[in-house]
């Protein structure tokens, strides 16, 4: 019996459990393979997204599909949509289209062949119909292409114009451009078909929700009483500033030419050098005073007192130079206080008076429109230059930004 159960167990026997052994480890490895191909990286959230949305079953068609389409719908389901533009069907691009403007629409069609083609000017015209597209036209600037769905920075224009409908043009290219239609004393008609005046500080129009300044004109509506308009906010500022400089300037040349004239009643009496011209520049001065007051907004006198100003900067020479030439020849002698007074009052009134011509020159031959400096294309050097002439008429006579022009 021993015998019997030891053959059992012998290398015979033993046979099928080895193959029990291996053929659990084969299993186990079998295992630890598939884990391995199903364990993934973490996915980003636009991984995730993409993933879910190419496993949604479409709307219309069967939750679970039959098993002979199992294999075609599970292979269509781990392709990645197209997350492009041309995947989108025509109807949909077409309604895109509808709500660009017309520069956008020209920037799409640079882009490829389809977008050049399906954005031309005849499909353009089915797509938006004549009057739609009319409409579209109108509202850009021909020569920048900048839209303006209101119409209210563009001028007018008519079926006459060149390339209408596409002929109306904003108020900045208009200025580069010099159109003589944007000049002070004028009125302009723009595209919502209001008719407004031009800013005579900046030389831009009036539209009606900026305001004009001071009360309005009865037989012209919308500006002030005397019908020289201003915008309401910093034109009409900046010009009431300039007056007051003018006003506080024209009182500090007043007590200079006064305390002169006296300097040299006192103590030049007897010097016929700077008697002689303080006194007449004296007299010169109330002259240019009653010019100042007396001229109106009509009256363009500036020729005159540009003479008057010329007359009293040569009375204020001789003194300067007379009592220069004492200082200098007499080195030995004291400089007392009146010859120190003297000669810096003598001094400033020729500053003054020279800035004054200077300033009635920029005003005879500007007439007295500066608004160029307001252009978007002025330069550095340009705006630098009508800065420095917009200073010159503060100082000589800013009232004559609203002296009325031949074409008004």
């Amino acid at each position: 019996m021993a015998t019997t159960a030891t053959s059992d167990v012998g290398p015979g026997a033993g046979a099928p459990f080895s193959s029990i052994i291996t053929t659990v480890r084969r299993s186990l490895t079998s295992l630890a393979n598939k884990g391995k191909q199903h364990a993934r990286k973490p996915e980003d959230g636009h991984a995730q997204i993409t993933r879910l949305i190419a496993t949604q079953p479409k709307p219309n068609s069967p939750p679970h599909p039959p098993d002979s389409q199992a294999s075609s719908a599970g292979k269509d389901s781990h392709e990645k949509p197209p997350l492009h533009l041309l995947a989108l069907p025509t109807e949909l691009l077409n309604n895109i289209l509808r709500h660009l403007n017309f520069v956008s629409i020209l920037e799409l069609r640079k882009t490829c062949r389809f977008f050049h083609t399906l954005a031309s000017p005849p499909q353009l015209r089915i797509l938006f119909g004549r009057e739609q597209l009319t409409t579209l036209l109108l509202q850009h600037c021909k020569t920048c292409l900048v839209h303006d769905p209101f119409r209210s920075n563009l001028l007018s224009c008519s079926h006459e114009d060149e390339g209408w409908p596409l002929a109306s043009q904003c108020v900045d290219c208009a200025l580069v451009a010099n159109d003589e239609r944007l000049k002070i004393g004028k009125r302009v008609k723009l595209g919502t078909e209001d008719v407004v005046q031009i800013c005579r500080w900046c030389g831009r129009p009036i539209r009606n929700h900026e305001g004009v300044a001071g009360p309005p004109d009865p037989n012209s509506p919308g500006t002030r009483r005397d019908g020289r308009p201003f915008h309401k906010g910093n034109c009409y500022r900046s010009y009431n500033n300039s007056l007051l400089f003018f006003f506080i300037l024209g009182w500090v040349q007043l007590t200079l030419g006064i305390t002169g004239a006296g300097l040299s009643w006192r103590y030049w009496r007897g010097a016929v050098m700077v008697f002689a011209p303080s006194v007449t520049s004296f007299l010169l001065l109330w002259i240019v005073m009653g010019f100042l007051f007396f001229r109106g907004s009509r009256k363009r006198a500036y020729r005159y007192t540009l003479l008057l100003e010329l007359a009293i900067l040569g009375c204020w020479i001789p003194p300067v130079y007379y009592i220069s030439m004492q200082i200098v020849n007499h080195p030995e002698r004291d400089v007392d206080a009146a010859m120190q007074a003297a000669l810096a009052l003598f001094g400033l009134n020729l500053v003054f008076r020279l800035f004054n011509v200077m300033g009635n020159i920029v005003i005879l031959c500007s007439t007295p429109d500066l608004t160029p400096r307001k252009k978007p294309n002025a330069g550095l050097f340009k705006r630098a230059i009508y800065k420095l002439m917009l200073w010159s008429v503060a100082w000589t006579y800013p009232p004559s930004v609203e002296h009325r022009l031949s074409s008004e």
